[in-house]
């Protein structure tokens, strides 16, 4: 168990990571629990902050999977963002984060409470804004830098606009990185690690992204297909693949892709049965899909059918996928 579900909000599951709930247990040791109340409502401000932003991602169609919740922070693990929603997505979380922190500031003038010899209101108040401050330097990965490239890329090219907001993350990092080491503060320096990283990451993933458009199904399909029947036997099938030595077939009756059926479908099956009785549902997508979405077609399935007006145009397996971005890497110097 990697992670503890604990409960959904807007029907996105909030989910504490392993090493979050160890931190927890230390931080009781270490400071009692008046520590530990401290800890969990800084962090219960962390999720209503990416909350901000998942409540916005909605909106705009963007599927959340779960928020989880780190040692480091909180992560709402999302769809790719759309470039029109970016900014408004990115500047949710830190004005929810100052807007709790003004709140809470306000309130603490008229009732608090002290823990561990601070006020607890007043205290989780500061730390909120400085949240959303901290978070709207213009620098990924945090969400100024969301905002920066948003804001650039309406006058430059998005990958410029990327690699901006990238370099100043990097800068960024070690800076804190030398301050963290001078003063000794290993909170400082995994901070200052993860951001160099994130930062690194999110202008490469940029440059993927610009390079799968690039990539066509039609361009990296292959067309001579190698199909099945419905009705042959698995016995049949066997000899099939001892002949072909492919692992799985598109499965064709009267001209039409109805199935795909692949060795581990017909594992500890019966040999008299069909391939009727074992094939599942296709894959399907256009000639015109880009990289992106055939990856993301091929969560489950090794392999996606290539269909243009009801006809079968060709098949791509992880294989395919793999060997074209090696050479366009090659050629594009990544």
């Amino acid at each position: 168990m990697q992670s503890l579900r604990i409960f959904k909000v807007m029907g996105i599951p909030i989910e504490l990571h392993i090493t979050f709930i160890l931190l927890l247990i230390l931080v009781y040791f270490l400071w009692g629990l008046g520590g530990l109340i401290l800890y969990s409502l800084l962090f219960t401000s962390v999720v209503l902050h990416e909350l901000g932003h998942s409540y916005i991602a909605k909106k705009y169609g963007v599927k959340i999977a779960k928020i989880m919740l780190l040692p480091i922070g909180g992560v709402a693990m999302m769809d790719k963002i759309p470039r029109e929603g970016e900014f408004k997505i990115a500047i949710a979380g830190p004005l929810v984060s100052v807007t709790l922190g003004i709140l809470l500031l306000v309130f603490s003038n008229y009732v608090d409470f002290n823990v561990s010899g601070y006020p607890l209101f007043k205290s989780i108040g500061y730390l909120n804004i400085l949240l959303g401050i901290f978070n709207l330097l213009p620098a990924f990965p945090m969400d100024g830098g969301r905002i920066l490239r948003a804001t650039l890329s309406k006058k430059i090219s998005y990958i410029k606009a990327t690699k901006i907001a990238s370099t100043i993350g990097q800068y960024f990092a070690f800076m804190m990185l030398i301050f963290g080491l001078l003063n000794m503060n290993i909170i400082l320096i995994l901070i200052a690690i993860f951001i160099y990283v994130g930062a690194t990451q999110e202008y490469r993933a940029a440059i993927f992204d610009e390079v799968f458009k690039k990539i066509k199904a039609k361009d990296i399909m292959t067309t001579k297909i190698i199909h099945v029947h419905p009705e042959m036997s698995i016995d049949e099938f066997i000899d099939f693949m001892l002949k072909y030595r492919h692992l799985g077939y598109p499965v064709i009756e009267n001209g039409n892709l109805v199935g795909v059926v692949t060795i581990n479908d017909i594992a500890n099956v019966e040999k008299s049965k069909k391939i009727r009785d074992v094939m599942k549902n296709p894959i399907i997508v256009s000639p015109d899909a880009d990289v992106s979405e055939i990856l993301g077609s091929m969560d489950e399935e090794d392999r996606v059918f290539v269909v243009e007006n009801g006809n079968l145009k060709g098949l791509i397996s992880k294989t395919d996928v793999l060997r074209a971005l090696r050479i366009l890497g090659l050629k594009e110097g990544f």
